[in-house]
């Protein structure tokens, strides 16, 4: 038993996070670190991100690590100085021992060996840990040692440009997201003895190829039993691929679609394949020398184990490949011997089932025998049953009890109508929709589709998992169990038997091809999907099959079919999701549309439209006008390479609370301003053509931060101090920017500005009298100031010191100045003054009081004096980092100073 428990991950919880991400946040918040996580959200994978600052972890870091899948831990230069950092890093990497959390570094401007082998700065940071917790600090060696001989990523400024590097994680967090197991049974009765047993028959030690069924009934749970296995040891392998309901993926979209994805999950390459006998040759060639683990649900056809397995050579040594089927027959004939028979629920199992759904409800005597009697031990019929009744009075389960009984003896499919019938007819729209169209697909994107046809779907949805019709997901998707699927799809089908022409909803290809090819369209057609049609049939397409659908409301193209704009599509239209549109723009009759269409138009009078997607989108070269889509909140065109021009009534979207047009590369001209009060997040980066930034006309409170990294940017407007929430301004290789407005230092939030390689970089002071000495507010905010290879002159660096007097941290490296100014006295909180490859710099004839490091290296003008300013610091109070070149001497007092390398070290440890 003890070995039982050890190999079945019983004691990881619900995973409410996709990803957790372990960072330093004065390196890489508002920088790498923020732009990872925005691109994660994109791609919809849930993260979590710590965005408490303090010396002691809170308790809800460590539950949100357990309740993860998966971390991303960012090694960069200052991580280990940060206890909270390695606190977290511990517990990661304990959940990874534990087998429950796959675990991913980033080597951010660090060479992975100085984390492995704790060199450099690593090294000193865990020295300085270590006079005060030795016990802990070993710990937090052998975590990172493991943490750095895992797979990740390094990135090295200069080498690669940031948005590649991230694509390149997201990509892979994405691929991995899909092979762990995102949803395991609510109810898990029994599954961790069954596992048990299966793990049995795998022989984990084995090195040969296993393959072995999990044969057994429809709704008995063999689905789940896969899952669970494939996570308890999924990281054991050097591919994963748990491939869902080949019986129904292989029917709508063949046998060498599901052989691309298997190559696509396990080693990462996305081939395109022309028939299964190309994509056999091709899994031989990719796989034969690969441990993977390889998982084929649902399957009900001998040739689909012999085009997707056919041999156990086809892997590579100590490969598992697992088969759920409901026919033991087609493992027999594909050789096949090792097969677990998924055994019913025993009475007290399906007891303990009932129990824990209606844990809140009495028991009358003899209601859940007569359950567990009707269910025939099926688990799926046991949730569903219970839910029904839970939903029901104690005096209407004698009535519903009743039905069951007369079909109990039928397939499992009329019991479970039984549940559907007893829904209102509002929920057996979305019922039906959601289970023919959305399983799998994300709770907001179902719930915005849905909501657009006048559903209330939020209730809608409440009510059908109260039922154990579906269920979401810990990361917010949709599913819904085959035989549901089976029974929804049934549902529709029996509405004509032989004319799927006159179906409410149309999903196989074969069926929309008739209609199309037919021009059959008529009222009864809600729904529709173009979804891999077979090419050779789509050429002659017309598209005045829709004007006849009088009831159309949501049309899904996910083919290339159409190489122009459709002309005949019905005003009950709600919902046009239609990938690869090939136009910039739509016909004008299509403004005749209800203002609720989920639809790009000409955007008037929309005030419905709350968000707009247009990442990625090649054939959108201007944003027009939007002044009829007043209640817009998100505008996404991130990598809209062709854009030139933001229209401006974009600036006068009130609601308007998300803005980015990242990687725009053409973009010129922006609204000329923003009277943009909900504005949350703003992002122009990598836009290198845009020169000018808008005039900012109100108060905008919850902007935390403005990203406007390489662009083409000459100035900020004064008006740029009405952004009162901003906290942290990008502008690194903003080449053109000369200076700042005065206004800067009114920003009552501000904690950091990364302006490096802002050539000419300065801030401009407006005076009233030109005669007269400069006067500006003093910023009062402890700020972090990034400004090196700025090229900073000595005005420009007085007005900065003065300006942000209680600046912590100054990075002014590669700059022209000659002298530090004496008001540098006057930042009595700043701790770290970095200088490096300053060599026009002759003169510092001061240091600030709590300075705790100063870094002057390829100082090569200061004078002598100067260097003894530098020198003597380090006698001072406290504990002190000098670094520099060409000065010092051979022995300081009790410092250790050597003359055979160019750069200095003084410490000294207060007594």
């Amino acid at each position: 038993m003890e070995q039982q428990r050890a190999m079945f991950p019983s004691s990881k919880g619900v995973c409410t996070y996709d990803v957790f991400l372990s960072f330093r946040g004065e390196d890489t918040r508002y920088g790498f670190t923020g732009n990872l996580y925005h691109a994660l959200h994109q791609k919809r994978i849930k993260t979590f991100i710590d965005d408490e600052i303090g010396e002691q972890i809170s308790p809800t870091i460590f539950k949100a690590i357990d309740e993860s899948r998966m971390a991303i831990i960012v090694f960069s230069k200052n991580y280990a100085s940060s206890k909270w950092c390695l606190q977290e890093l511990a517990k990661i990497m304990g959940c990874f021992k534990d087998k429950e959390l796959v675990v991913f570094p980033v080597f951010y401007n660090v060479d992975p060996s100085e984390v492995r082998n704790q060199t450099g700065s690593y090294g000193q940071q865990l020295a300085k840990h270590e006079e005060k917790m030795k016990e802990e600090v070993q710990g937090w060696r052998f975590a990172l040692r493991e943490a750095a001989n895992l797979a990740g990523w390094c990135f090295i400024d200069g080498c690669e440009y940031e948005y590649e590097f991230i694509k390149r994680i997201t990509d892979t967090v994405c691929s991995t997201s899909k092979q762990i197991l995102s949803h395991v049974d609510d109810y898990a009765v029994g599954l961790e003895s069954r596992v048990f047993k299966i793990l049995n028959r795998l022989q984990m030690p084995d090195p040969k190829v296993i393959v072995i069924g999990i044969c057994g009934v429809g709704g008995i749970g063999k689905t789940t039993l896969a899952r669970a296995v494939y996570d308890s040891i999924g990281q054991q392998f050097e591919g994963l691929c748990f491939l869902n309901d080949v019986r129904e993926n292989s029917t709508k979209y063949g046998l060498a679609y599901l052989q691309q994805v298997i190559l696509s999950d396990t080693v990462g390459e996305n081939i395109k394949l022309h028939n299964e006998n190309e994509g056999i040759s091709v899994l031989i060639r990719k796989l034969q020398d690969k441990r993977i683990l390889l998982i084929l649900d649902d399957v009900d056809k001998l040739d689909q184990l012999k085009s997707l397995a056919g041999t156990p050579n086809w892997f590579g040594w100590g490969s598992r490949i697992i088969v759920t089927t409901k026919h033991k027959g087609i493992l027999a004939a594909h050789g096949v011997g090792n097969i677990y028979d998924v055994p019913r629920f025993e009475y007290h199992e399906a007891l303990q089932l009932l129990s824990s759904i209606a844990s809140k409800r009495p028991n009358p005597d003899g209601v859940w025998d007569r359950v567990i009697s009707y269910s025939r031990g099926l688990p799926l019929v046991l949730k569903v049953i219970g839910s029904d009744l839970l939903e029901k009075s104690t005096e209407e389960w004698e009535l519903s009890l009743d039905r069951y009984e007369q079909v109990c003896n039928e397939e499992t499919q009329s019991i479970l109508e039984v549940s559907y019938n007893s829904l209102n007819e509002h929920e057996k729209r979305i019922f039906i929709d959601i289970a023919c169209f959305f399983t799998g697909e994300p709770f907001s994107y179902v719930k915005e589709i849905l909501s657009a046809c006048g559903f209330y779907t939020k209730y809608g949805i409440d009510r059908l998992k109260d039922r154990s019709l579906i269920s979401i997901t810990p990361s917010g998707n949709l599913m819904v169990h085959d035989h549901i699927i089976d029974m929804a799809m049934n549902i529709v089908q029996q509405e004509s038997p032989m004319n799927p022409c006159k179906r409410s909803r149309l999903w196989l290809p074969k069926d929309v091809l008739q209609v199309l090819d037919e021009n059959a369209g008529n009222g009864n057609i809600e729904v529709m999907i173009l979804d891999n049609l077979p090419q050779e049939n789509v050429e002659k397409l017309s598209d005045k099959a829709f004007k006849d659908m009088k009831s159309l409301r949501i049309l899904i193209i996910k083919d290339a079919i159409y190489s122009e704009v459709l002309q005949h599509l019905p005003n009950s239209l709600r919902v046009l999701d239609w990938s690869g549109y090939p136009s910039c723009c739509l016909p004008p009759d299509f403004v005749k549309l209800p203002s609720n269409c989920l639809i790009f138009n000409k955007f008037k009078d929309m005030k419905s439209l709350i968000s707009i997607d247009f990442t990625d989108c090649m054939f959108i070269r201007e944003v027009p006008d939007m002044s009829g889509v007043p209640n817009l909140r998100t505008l996404y065109l991130d990598n809209c390479i062709n854009v030139t021009k933001i229209h401006d009534s974009v600036g006068f979207l009130d609601k308007l609370q998300e803005l980015t047009a990242t990687g725009c590369a053409n973009l010129t001209t922006i609204p000329v301003a923003f009277n943009l009060p909900s504005l949350r997040v703003l992002s122009f980066s990598e836009c290198s053509k845009l020169a000018r930034f808008p005039e900012i006309l109100c108060k905008i409170e919850n902007l935390r931060h403005v990203n406007l990294w390489q662009t083409a940017i000459e100035e900020l407007p004064i008006s740029f101090g009405n952004v009162t929430g901003l906290e942290v301004l990008t502008l690194m290789d903003c080449t053109r920017l000369d200076k700042l407005p005065g206004s800067i230092f009114t920003l009552p939030r501000l904690q950091e500005i990364q302006a490096d390689s802002c050539k000419g970089f300065g801030i401009s002071i407006e005076c009233e009298d030109n005669n007269g000495p400069l006067e500006f507010t003093v910023s009062p905010n402890k700020i972090h100031l990034y400004l090196s290879s700025c090229k900073l002159t000595d005005e420009h660096l007085f007005i900065c010191l003065s300006g942000f007097a209680n600046m912590v941290h100054l990075d002014i490296s590669c700059s022209n100045f000659t002298v530090l100014p004496p008001c540098i006295k006057e930042c009595i909180h700043l701790n770290t003054l970095l200088l490096t490859n300053c060599n026009q710099l002759q003169e510092i004839s001061v240091i600030p009081p709590k300075l705790r490091e100063i870094d002057a290296l390829n100082c090569t003008s200061l004078t002598s004096q100067s260097q003894s300013v530098l020198l003597s610091q380090g006698r001072g109070e406290g504990e002190m980092l000098v670094a520099g070149s060409n000065f010092g001497s051979p022995t300081y007092d009790s410092f250790s100073i050597s003359t055979y390398t160019t750069r200095l070290l003084l410490r000294r440890t207060t007594k």
